[in-house]
């Protein structure tokens, strides 16, 4: 069965924005849209001339969803970046201050008919598929024969800082380096691969070493029909790693045929230092913070601070040490030993380079966990990504803000927006999932860190919220089972051993709840204990006089767990003490 249908096409400027095959198209090549922009630029040249009001967005591009301002601004930014809008002289989009926008370019209006099938409608042909315009990439670092560590940070480096390079095309989706990574040293095939990260594109870096050259071997393969888009060896010095890196990212949104702004064009060719050694060290720092141990960690410290010691300058080596010293706290050393040096870091970062997104996040990273300062961190949030809408570590950082706050919706949606970008990121599905947790939806929180779990078994995160869960079910057995394998897999988990010891507490096993305790006690003489661990024990068995002088205790070192104190179960039985109330407003929470 057939029916004479209308076809809507608009023109403007040498665009040709297709409504009914949803497709934008710009002296007749494709230019690739991320759906929600398509819908934007759509509604507001269907209202060309008239002054569209913010409101009005939300509920015709955001229908079922709860949209925040800067949601608009950043998909705003994205469609004039797309049409090539600039500042100084706008061509198509009018901003009219604290209202809303306005379409104000000359737009042709064509309607024509066609014939539509209803019932019997045929599926996309391949070659339909293979047309589709590549708006999705995945980079992946091949395994080294050998497997040299002096080349293997390299290669993690390299294809990093592609990542990172390509991410700065507004018409691109990059996926992040931890799920890349997954794929290192499999024998893989680019369009399986692409199918199964959902990319339009797969690209190959192999790096090797021989003497003193170093060999770049890249191809970029195109998913729908295995076909090679762009093919290169690069036999170069060292010393020309950076210029092999613009090389290469030029070539690929030449290959993809991508319509860049002149400003577009800078971003993409901007890098970080232009010292090979200062930079090498930034890529060694990088790969030991990776590792997340404290011995790693510490190895990172010393990598970024041998880079800045060569380049003072360089900006992001500042957030790499911000972001470590960051990652030793709470776990490993005393807060207020390691957190004003995370934000010394920052503050340097964001000196340098006031427009570079990963200085932002690191700094609102700090105003969170140290200063307090919400209304500081949620600007720095918002300002990176402003900067960098897909910048996976502020949405990361910024969804745990939300979270903190009691914001869950808003942090679930840049959780999955992060996830988009990163899909087998294990700390930002622990992250999502911790969010199911803290709204009371314990089946779909256990649901997706069974998930996470398949992904890596000794993910400790992923351990530990499940154990919560378990707890919030009444499932005591079953999250003590689970605090004793994170106590298995890292002797120094003593967090695990405090919550042990309140589920011990809530299933009436007392003794084994204060052996627990004394044995925190007697290591914290030694070393430094996260005093939270003995906290949940004393909320469990008492007294409740002990609980405060902790409490206390946390506040006077600045202690991680201060940011949990509006959302964290186990404290719901003190919140509406005066005490604790107090020491929220201290900590800066509203009340």
């Amino acid at each position: 069965m057939t029916r004479n249908v209308e076809s809507i096409i608009y023109e403007f400027n040498g665009f040709r924005l297709e409504a009914d095959q949803r497709r934008l198209l710009y002296e007749g090549q494709p230019v690739p849209l991320k759906p929600k922009v398509f819908d934007l630029l759509l509604f507001l040249v269907k209202m060309r001339g008239q002054l569209v009001v913010k409101e009005d967005l939300m509920r015709e591009v955001w229908p079922d969803a709860i949209v925040e301002e800067n949601n608009i601004t950043v998909s705003m930014s994205i469609l004039r970046k797309t049409l090539g809008d600039h500042n100084v002289k706008r061509q198509f989009i009018e901003t009219v201050p604290r209202r809303g926008y306005r379409f104000f370019a000359e737009v042709t209006e064509i309607t024509t008919g066609q014939r539509e099938t209803i019932e019997f409608r045929r599926p996309l042909t391949q070659k339909a598929l293979e047309e589709e315009p590549i708006d999705s990439l995945a980079v992946i670092p091949m395994q080294n024969p050998g497997s040299d560590p002096n080349v293997e940070y390299l290669s993690e480096g390299i294809t990093e800082s592609i990542i990172n390079m390509l991410s700065r095309i507004p018409q691109l989706r990059v996926l992040a380096c931890s799920t890349v990574l997954r794929f290192k040293g499999k024998d893989i095939d680019p369009q399986s691969v692409g199918l199964q990260l959902k990319v339009r594109a797969v690209m190959m870096i192999r790096v090797l070493r021989l003497e003193e050259k170093l060999i770049i071997r890249s191809e970029l393969v195109k998913v729908a029909d295995g076909s090679q888009l762009w093919g290169e060896q690069y036999n170069r010095s060292p010393s020309d790693l950076l210029a092999i890196q613009d090389e290469i990212a030029k070539a690929i949104w030449e290959s993809l045929k991508f319509k860049l702004t002149r400003q577009d064009q800078i971003r993409l060719a901007k890098q970080p230092t232009d010292n090979i050694e200062a930079y090498n060290l930034y890529l060694r720092g990088r790969y030991f913070w990776n590792k997340y141990n404290k011995e790693w960690v510490l190895k990172a410290i010393e990598a970024f601070k041998q880079a800045i010691a060569i380049d003072n300058n360089y900006a992001l080596a500042y957030c790499g040490m911000a972001d470590a010293y960051f990652r030793l706290s709470n776990l490993h050393f005393l807060p207020r030993e390691v957190l004003p040096k995370a934000k010394e870091a920052a503050l340097r970062a964001v000196e340098i380079d006031e427009n570079l997104p990963e200085a932002h996040s690191s700094l609102a990273l700090v105003s969170v966990y140290y200063d307090h300062d919400w209304n500081r961190a949620e600007k720095e949030f918002r300002k990176a990504l402003e900067l960098d809408p897909f910048l996976i570590s502020a949405h990361q950082r910024y969804g745990s803000y939300l979270t903190f706050m009691g914001r869950f919706e808003e942090s679930i949606r840049h959780y999955e927006t992060a996830l988009e970008l990163d899909p087998f990121s294990l700390q930002i599905n622990m992250n999502l999932a911790t969010t199911y947790y803290l709204r009371c939806e314990y089946d779909r929180a256990i649901n997706h860190l069974l998930k996470t779990i398949e992904l890596e078994p000794n993910y400790m995160p992923t351990h530990f919220v499940l154990a919560c869960a378990y707890l919030q079910q009444g499932r005591l057995a079953e999250a003590i089972a689970e605090f004793q394998l994170i106590y298995k897999l890292d002797a120094e988990a003593y967090l695990a051993l405090g919550f042990m010891g309140y589920a011990h507490a809530l299933a009436g096993q007392r003794a084994e709840a204060e052996t627990l305790l004394s044995v925190l006690q007697d290591i914290s003489q030694r070393k430094y204990v996260s005093p939270y661990s003995m906290l949940v024990i004393h909320l469990a068995i008492g007294p409740e006089e002990r609980v405060f002088e902790i409490l206390e205790q946390l506040y006077e070192e600045r202690n991680d767990w201060l940011v949990w104190l509006k959302v964290s179960p186990e404290l719901k039985s003190v919140r509406n003490d005066p005490r604790f109330k107090e020491l929220m407003r201290r900590v800066g929470f509203p009340t």
